[in-house]
């Protein structure tokens, strides 16, 4: 049989928020198919977090689980929840809601570092489970046998066709509060991550134009975080924090020369078909000179130039290109804005970034913008990055971002950069890998129209 998906759907969600008497959103924290099937994993994901969930998804579409009130712990052996309740939502595929209260008794529920989440009349695993052809043979002893929550006529054989054997085994985090995210949130997985870093690794520039990778230019303030962007991607691609731009705070711009950064993936030995283009941070006394960056924009700025805020690059620059070609010109914008201050950044620096969005609408060169230091933005955020789409805090800055540069709200895109972080995070790069994602389809545009 096809086995139906996993994950909670919108109806599952609601059927659980009513049994718990309050609207509720659900965040996954541990999924046996991801995560493996170890009872130290499980431990490690879901012990001490709250509320939460426990699904079994049956190799016969069947649907049932747990909702334990207090967190998962490592130790306490049988412990007494009186609040929890065990419950079914499918059965053979069909919507089949059950609700089972849990009994006046004690001891209903079993805390221990060998185990996965275990209910009296509902046991998952204890140790390390592995994959059984298409399925996880989960323990089916005591399967829904009324002694502990209250089953009614239900038993293993109408809930679980009598047996505990699961294409997936999940557990949410319960939190009050049914919300809606103000843009579609991707999936917080390893195979999304994945699927950007495919897309990206084997992104090729337009071949007719002769172009071999396409130039995306980081224009921000001071501190904003653009070397940082180029830290993050890198790190993203080696697996590992690294460091290939000086980043940090500075009365003045770390970064004084215009660099070209190549991304080399180590999988294949090459280097990625885009270059980050780092440049002078903006800052009011000292901002690069207009002259600079129009000569930038269109190819005639050499790779490691030194800008002079005193005066721009001439022909008798030693480097500079006199008669640039498509490649060499910068193919998408990316203004890198800090979030956390866009309501006081001095008005030279928005004056300057109005000045430049000019120039690109001239040379109809694309714009987007990657709005850093999420985490300083909002609190929730910077405890979960996952939370970001949900932050009503960061949907308001994304629109002052919006506002101030006057460009649309899906051209702002909030990420976080590895500052603090002494390893890499999933979420923090799917972020980033969905904002570079688009500059390049940006820059593919670009050349379609000078095609």
């Amino acid at each position: 049989k096809e086995n139906m998906g996993c994950c909670l759907k919108d109806r599952d969600i609601l059927q659980l928020s009513s049994w718990l008497g309050e609207d509720c959103h659900f965040k996954l924290l541990y999924k046996i198919s991801r995560d493996g099937g170890s009872a130290e994993k499980f431990h490690e994901l879901c012990d001490n977090k709250g509320p939460t969930v426990t699904i079994f998804y049956n190799t016969d579409n069947n649907v049932y689980g747990g909702y334990l009130s207090r967190s998962w712990q490592r130790s306490g052996g049988w412990i007494t929840d009186g609040s929890s309740f065990l419950f079914q939502l499918y059965s053979n595929r069909k919507w089949n809601p059950n609700m089972f209260e849990v009994k006046d008794t004690e001891s209903n529920v079993y805390f221990d570092e060998d185990h996965g989440p275990k209910f009296e009349d509902l046991n998952s695993f204890s140790g390390i489970i592995e994959k059984t052809s298409d399925y996880y043979e989960m323990i089916k002893d005591d399967l829904f046998r009324n002694s502990y929550y209250e089953t009614r006529d239900n038993d293993a054989e109408s809930i679980a066709n009598g047996h505990n054997n699961v294409t997936d085994l999940e557990v949410y985090l319960v939190k009050e509060g049914l919300r809606k995210p103000w843009q579609e949130p991707p999936v917080w997985e390893p195979q999304t991550l994945e699927s950007l870093k495919k897309f990206i690794g084997s992104f090729e520039p337009n071949e007719e134009l002769n172009v071999p990778e396409v130039n995306i230019l980081l224009v921000g303030q001071v501190g904003a975080g653009k070397s940082s962007v180029v830290n993050t991607i890198n790190s993203i691609w080696k697996g590992e924090i690294s460091t290939r731009s000086w980043a940090g705070s500075s009365e003045h711009s770390l970064t004084t020369s215009f660099t070209r950064y190549k991304i080399r993936d180590p999988s294949t030995g090459t280097y990625l078909k885009f270059r980050l283009c780092d440049m002078r941070g903006l800052e009011g006394d000292m901002n690069v000179k207009s002259e600079d960056i129009a000569s930038l924009l269109d190819g005639h700025i050499p790779n490691k130039y030194k800008f002079n805020p005193a005066a721009p690059a001439t022909k008798d620059t030693p480097g500079f290109v006199k008669e640039p070609t498509i490649k060499d010109m910068i193919h998408t914008v990316v203004f890198v804005i800090d979030g956390s201050n866009v309501e006081v950044m001095p008005d030279e620096i928005v004056k300057k970034l109005k000045d430049i969005k000019e120039m690109l609408i001239v040379r109809d060169i694309p714009l987007m913008v990657f709005e850093t230091k999420i985490d300083k933005v909002c609190s929730e955020v910077d405890k979960d990055v996952e939370e970001v789409f949900y932050s009503e805090t960061v949907k308001t800055s994304v629109d002052k971002v919006a506002d101030v540069i006057a460009i649309p709200r899906s051209h702002v895109f909030p990420i976080k950069n590895y500052e603090k972080e002494g390893s890499l995070q999933t979420g923090i790069s799917i972020l980033a890998l969905r904002a570079l994602k688009q500059a390049l389809l940006f820059s593919e545009d670009f050349l379609e129209n000078q095609s």
